[in-house]
């Protein structure tokens, strides 16, 4: 039976922000639930979270156990506090680190199936200036030891750095962990000690070899940045090789949870939000930012469309130049191609959108819905002040307000009487020329 401990307790001092560190999200998602989401496959029989005091869940995760570290003295202290919850069937440990968001399964795995009593996850480096701790091997590939470098300058010669990931035989952790003894200068314990304790013990040490991008650790916003291009990278690869076209990877984002079909052509500079799933052939242009919608096959969002709360737009529709979309839908082969709000709205089939027109969906106090039927159009600058409802095949002459329901296939018209008055315009610059002299 194995169990999981992740170390969630740092304060994250050097993120210098008050969210606590391992709620800083990578690509939509907190850096600590993608911890937990890659562990959640492998079927452990415990999950043991320890965190900080100012560590606060919106929502527990599920079958985890979490255990809070009072003060941080520790690596190792904290893993004391985790092993003390161990229930007493759990014959296997791993240990991982909350801040490192790219975890791969496959190291895990290797992790877990290490036949050694204690086995540690390394990797090689070739920037040897980084403050990793050194994993020491004996001339049979045993570690030995974790030497930190901070106060050890001679140490960092060595490419193989410690990866922060652990496996234990339980056993043993619960035998050597009250062993380990506080570094005088910190008062703290290291869970890095257990290695040369349980080596100079006789139990048996193993190593892992893992890429240095999978146990990337987060510290500052600097290297959250870093694990946010990293992860953004590996995402949009994963799409592109689903058959999704993004024309410039590298100059747009895409949330953890985008659900995109093949065929599918992403322009450069587009944000794909939360909640976003776009469907074969449809065609998002540049500077676009859509969030919790649905783009059905063949629809056209852009360049400099803003898409978010709720909005479905259905096969074949366009949302172009500059137009905003808010919990509305958008039927079939409809049109709103330049400079409109359109908000809280259901648009028929075949609809066309004038330049210019807006719902007025906000009283200051309540929302209300705009209704427009199929094969409806809407003369330019048109304000529809809602509740409103326009029947199918109607027209709204350019420049309306519309308060009323309009009924199918009829005009709508609503503005004042033009007026023109005779010579006014050479009588007014003369008047103004005159206060200039």
């Amino acid at each position: 039976m194995k169990a999981v401990i992740i170390l969630a307790a740092g304060n994250g001092t050097r993120m210098k922000s008050p969210i606590p560190k391992v709620l800083h999200t990578v690509a939509g998602k907190p850096m600590l639930q993608w911890v937990i989401d890659a562990i959640d496959p492998l079927n452990f029989e415990q999950i043991i979270i320890v965190a900080s005091p100012i560590l606060e869940f919106e929502t527990k995760p599920s079958n985890v156990d979490v255990i809070v570290q009072g003060k941080p003295l520790g690596t190792g202290d904290a893993l004391q506090i985790g092993v003390s919850k161990l229930n007493s069937n759990i014959n296997k440990v791993l240990l991982i680190c909350a801040d490192t968001p790219l975890l791969d399964q496959a190291d895990l795995k290797n992790l877990i199936n290490s036949t050694a009593d204690l086995t540690v996850a390394a990797m090689e480096i070739n920037d040897l200036s980084k403050s990793y701790g050194r994993v020491e091997l004996n001339d049979k590939s045993q570690p030995v030891a974790i030497v930190e470098t901070k106060h050890n300058e001679k140490d960092k010669i060595n490419k193989l750095a410690n990866a922060g990931a652990y496996a234990f035989n339980a056993k043993m952790l619960r035998e050597l962990l009250p062993q380990l003894k506080p570094n005088q200068e910190s008062g703290e314990i290291y869970a890095t000690d257990l290695v040369a304790l349980a080596f100079a013990k006789n139990y048996s040490t193993g190593v892992i070899y893992a890429r240095e991008e999978n146990f990337f650790g987060v510290n500052t916003i600097v290297e959250l940045t870093a694990a946010e291009s990293i992860m953004q990278d590996r995402l949009k690869k994963a799409h592109m090789l689903n058959g999704v076209r993004f024309v410039l990877p590298e100059t747009s984002y895409v949330n953890y949870d985008a659900e995109i079909a093949a065929g599918a052509y992403i322009e450069p500079n587009v944000y794909i939000g939360e909640r976003v799933r776009i469907a074969a052939f449809a065609r998002i242009l540049s500077y676009s930012y859509i969030s919790e919608c649905l783009i059905l096959s063949q629809a056209t969002i852009g360049p400099f469309a803003h898409l978010r709360a709720n909005v479905v737009v259905e096969e074949g529709a366009t949302i172009g130049n500059f137009v905003e979309v808010k919990n509305s839908l958008i039927g079939k082969k409809a049109k709103a191609k330049h400079l409109s709000y359109i908000g809280d709205a259901s648009i028929g089939e075949a609809t066309n959108i004038g330049a210019g027109t807006i719902t007025c969906n906000y009283d200051g106090f309540n929302k209300f819905k705009t209704q427009i039927g199929k094969n409806v159009m809407v003369g330019v600058n048109t304000t529809l002040v809602a509740p409103v409802f326009l029947g199918d095949g109607a027209y709204v002459a350019a420049g309306s307000v519309i308060t009323e329901d309009v009924t199918p296939n009829s005009l709508a018209i609503s503005r004042s009487i033009q007026q023109e008055k005779a010579e006014w315009a050479v009588n007014f610059r003369a008047r103004n020329a005159r206060k200039l002299s």
